[in-house]
């Protein structure tokens, strides 16, 4: 009788029969579904960083390139993790902290889903670090919208992240400028090359950005993106801490003129981290300013 498993060599194996159904996840619906299955894969891979680039074409083609430090793939296997039932964990499944009653998972049991559902999925880079990129259509594969008739940005990528962020796992999210930013300072590229040639570097993890946009960040114009934090709990804003009593101090009126200061300020601050500003609200307290701005991730084609 066929056992549940065969064995490829490599420490990869691809399951059979009724293990390799009860193994396998669940069918890509959504671009998060699939960002949500990467992050798992890195994870089971011993990642302690994992920086997902995002890029959106034509405002319908999402471009997803999770790059990992994690073991990596062997060489000869890079192609093979795309293949049905193909797992480094056949022998032992990962259960998912954030949801126990879920499947048992296995890294590479997803990706023929995410491969069979995208456009496009390679593997960009086998180790140091590894990248895997994907494309989806998303008029068949949709993004989930976030419900907010305020926020021109549609995608709900951000949150995905979020809910799944962890210690000890440190998560980056941002176009591939500011990632590319990451990679350089903690120096799993070295900062040594010429720019046309880290731009080739660059392109061979799937980050495609132009000569001028590395020249850029080598200036410190683009810096790199910030460790995504864990979604807020119930317990409100600034809670733990001691809140300052209504009425308690002066009030500091602000004029347009620096109004339209604080807003420059800002713009140029969001333009330089390729977000777009949405405009400000103040409000003068006893005491204090409030000062409420609103920025968001423009759904366009990001510079190549």
């Amino acid at each position: 009788m066929e056992g549940p498993y065969r064995d490829l060599g490599g420490g990869f194996a691809r399951l059979t029969g009724a293990e390799g159904a009860r193994r396998g996840p669940s069918r890509i619906v959504y671009v998060e579904d699939a960002l949500l299955e990467l992050l798992r894969n890195a994870r089971d891979a011993g990642a302690r960083n994992v920086y997902v680039a995002s890029t959106l074409h034509q405002r319908r083609y999402r471009t997803l390139t999770v790059l990992d430090d994690g073991h990596g793939i062997p060489g000869p296997y890079r192609d093979l993790i795309f293949e049905p039932g193909v797992t480094t964990r056949h022998l032992s499944p990962v259960i998912d902290p954030h949801d126990p009653a879920y499947p048992p998972h296995g890294a590479g049991l997803s990706l023929y889903h995410i491969e069979q559902a995208a456009l496009e999925a390679r593997v960009h880079s086998a180790s140091n670090p590894t990248s895997i990129g994907v494309t989806f259509d998303t008029r068949s594969v949709p993004e989930r919208t976030l419900q907010s008739a305020s926020r021109p940005s549609r995608t709900n990528l951000l949150a995905t992240l979020q809910h799944f962020a962890t210690a000890p796992l440190n998560l980056y999210y941002g176009p591939p400028a500011p990632i590319l930013a990451n990679l350089l300072r903690s120096r799993i590229i070295q900062n040594k090359e010429t720019s046309e040639e880290l731009r080739r570097r660059a392109k061979g993890l799937g980050l495609g950005v132009s000569v001028r946009t590395i020249q850029r960040i080598r200036r410190g114009e683009i810096g790199p993106a910030g460790v995504v934090t864990p979604r807020a709990g119930t317990g409100g804003v600034g809670e733990g801490k001691t809140k300052r009593e209504a009425g308690d101090g002066p009030v500091l009126a602000l004029g347009e003129r620096e109004r339209a200061g604080i807003e420059d300020i800002l713009r140029r601050a969001a333009r330089e981290n390729y977000l777009e500003f949405g405009g400000i609200q103040l409000e003068s307290r006893p005491g204090e300013i409030a000062i409420k701005g609103r920025v968001y991730e423009p759904e366009e084609e990001y510079e190549q």
